[in-house]
């Protein structure tokens, strides 16, 4: 009995030891993270919660081997065979696809989003603008994408269902990417990142071409009378093998399913651009496609998948606003698209033909959009947000 009380005795004291060293490694790393938090906080001006909210993410985010415990927690989930984490925040499909979910049993409710949407056409086709709402593809594909029993579905496709019936209830014109994804060319398991929500950079590539077909086909624009900008043989596809880990694989590591590759696409030909956006307005871009348009240092600085958002290399991720130039496209289209991150690398494949396109991100931008639409002189206004976010958040005009 007392053998046993002295092991209980050791191993409570190792396990209290292991807590103080580890307390002490994180205050040793965290402490000067804090300090400047709070000093930006105080010369911000910001409110008492809003410094609390700040204080919490400095200390979630700065934990000392945070992604060995989140490896180990998902490692554990995939031995235990389990198809969600957290309380179905993320789920596993058939395939090992992740998903961001919850339940529900019915579309949400788009009918302020709709009547926002033909107000703005009703706008800016007073002029020679047209506006032109184009739908990618949800993550969940119907026909393909497969859950167990009991995993829920969020309806992301109903909703888009209904958006796109009431915008074309009021003659607003759109293009659904889902309607072409069968004769795409791209397998179905290859349209999407395992660990991340978004659309892979080969999908958004074939969606910019999808896209320009459609200019042609409806309005007679002659974007790529010979197919040169569609042709893959005029590009560089280099893939970067398990580089990748997604939103939704940081959240269970990376082991819960498989670390995605990355291809990252630029033309072969010569290019010449100019390119700005609001992170930086003293911060401008000139080159060739690949030098304005792509943050290479993102690949060359990345040695684990944790470290950084690969999507997020095209146009720097999602400025307020961003402005990018063809300088070989003088005579050019303008477009102006209003967006979420699906949007990113589509347009920067969409530049190739264009002269002008200019990106605003409705979760950040501050300007009017009405004024902004009319300065810009644009030829098409798009609209572009994925099924999931048909919310009020991405329609504040």
């Amino acid at each position: 009995m007392e053998r046993l009380l002295g092991k209980k005795k050791i191993t409570t004291l190792l396990f209290l030891a292991f807590l103080f060293g580890y307390a002490i490694l994180n205050a040793g790393k965290e402490l000067p993270i804090l300090k400047e938090t709070i000093e930006n906080w105080y010369a911000g001006g910001g409110t008492v919660t809003e410094l609390l909210s700040q204080v919490n993410t400095a200390i979630d985010e700065n934990v000392v081997e945070k992604y060995s415990f989140i490896d180990a927690y998902g490692y554990l989930q995939l031995v235990l065979g389990k198809e969600e984490e957290s309380n179905f925040e993320v789920v596993k499909d058939h395939d090992g696809k992740l998903y961001y979910t919850y339940f529900t049993t019915e579309i949400n409710d788009v009918s302020l989003e709709a009547e926002k949407t033909k107000k703005l056409a009703e706008a800016v086709e007073d002029g020679d603008t047209k506006l032109l709402y184009v739908m990618p593809p949800a993550k969940y594909i119907h026909g393909y994408t497969e859950f167990s029993t009991g995993i829920p579905y969020n309806m992301a496709n109903e909703t888009a269902d209904d958006f796109l019936n009431r915008l074309e209830g009021y003659g607003v014109e759109y293009l659904d990417l889902r309607d072409y994804l069968d004769d795409s060319g791209i397998p179905m398991s290859e349209v999407f990142y395992n660990t991340d929500h978004h659309w892979k950079i080969q999908t958004a590539f074939w969606a910019a071409s999808r896209f320009c077909d459609t200019l042609e086909e409806r309005y007679g624009e002659t974007l790529d009378p010979e197919g040169f900008y569609k042709d893959k043989e005029n590009y560089n596809f280099i893939t970067y093998e398990d580089i990748f880990l997604g939103s939704m694989g940081r959240k269970t590591g990376r082991f819960y399913t498989e670390v995605d590759d990355f291809t990252l696409i630029y033309p072969k030909f010569a290019t010449s651009y100019h390119y700005e956006n609001s992170i930086s307005g003293d911060l401008q871009y000139t080159g060739r496609f690949e030098e304005a348009l792509i943050a290479t240092p993102v690949i060359r600085q990345s040695s684990r998948p944790f470290d950084t958002d690969m999507y997020g290399m095209y146009l720097y991720g999602n400025p307020a606003f961003s402005h990018i130039e063809n300088l070989d496209q003088p005579e050019g289209i303008k477009v102006c698209v209003i967006k979420d991150s699906f949007a990113v690398p589509f347009s920067a494949f969409l530049s190739l033909r264009c002269n002008t396109v200019d990106l605003i991100d409705p979760r950040f931008y501050e300007g009017d959009y009405y004024e902004t639409i009319e300065a810009g002189d644009y030829d098409y206004v798009v609209l572009m947000f994925s099924p999931e976010n048909l919310v009020e958040e991405f329609f504040p005009f």
